[in-house]
Parts: structure tokens; C-alpha cells; sequence
């Protein structure tokens, strides 16, 4: 036979359990938010590698006049790259905050571990 008591501590245990998923999916949100930026981050990266990969490649052929305008340009586009990636370098850090503080909010108080698995890159320099 249920007791009202007995009703009244499953409410307060379902409440506790549904505040608690509620709790993980926060986290989830704000850490898969992170993880996201990062990785657009490391793809922008891999991009600016091989546009300086191509430009490398054309400084081995000085002596034609047609290619230093293409040099320009290719430099160009490496610095525009660059700007791309340290403004989606800098929403990361928004993000990272944001979890954060989300985690502070939870009483979450230690954060080494997500400064070892959430990494930003540093900025870039222009060429």
C-alpha cells in the first residue's frame, strides 16, 4: 500500500533525478559547444597550412613575374584566413567561458581537467 509519505518521497526522488539529467545536459550543451569551435578551429588551421604549403611551394620559382602577383594574392587570401580564424578564436574563448561559469553555477569548482581537454589554439599572426 502506497502512504502518502511513500508518494511524497517518489515525487521528491523523481524531481532530484529529472534536475539531475536536466544538470548533465547543460554540461553537454556547453561542453559540445566548446568541442564544436575547436573543431572548426582545427579545420580553418589545416586550411592555412596548405595555402602556406602552396605559397612555399611558389617561392622556389622567383625568377618568373607572373608568379609574384600570385604570391600576393595567395598572401592575401593566408592574412583574410587568419582573420577568420582568431575572430571563430575568439567566440571559442566565449564558449569556454561559458561553460565555465556554467560549471561554477552547478558547483563544479575544479576545472583542470577541461583545461587539459578543451585546448584553443593560440592566435595567429599575419604574413
Amino acid at each position: 500500500m502506497i502512504t502518502p509519505q511513500n508518494r511524497k518521497d517518489k515525487q521528491q526522488d523523481d524531481l532530484c533525478e529529472e534536475l539531475l539529467r536536466e544538470r548533465a545536459a547543460v554540461l553537454s550543451r556547453a561542453g559540445t559547444a566548446v568541442s564544436d569551435a575547436i573543431d572548426r578551429l582545427m579545420r580553418m588551421d589545416r586550411e592555412i597550412e596548405k595555402k602556406i604549403f602552396f605559397l612555399k611551394a611558389l617561392n622556389r620559382n622567383k625568377n618568373k613575374r607572373e608568379i609574384l602577383q600570385e604570391k600576393k594574392l595567395i598572401c592575401e587570401e593566408i592574412n583574410l584566413s587568419i582573420n577568420q580564424f582568431n575572430a571563430t578564436r575568439q567566440k571559442a574563448h566565449l564558449q569556454y567561458y561559458y561553460l565555465i561559469v556554467t560549471r561554477e553555477a552547478l558547483g563544479l569548482r575544479r576545472h583542470e581537467m577541461v583545461q587539459e581537454i578543451y585546448r584553443i589554439p593560440a592566435e595567429k599572426k599575419k604574413l
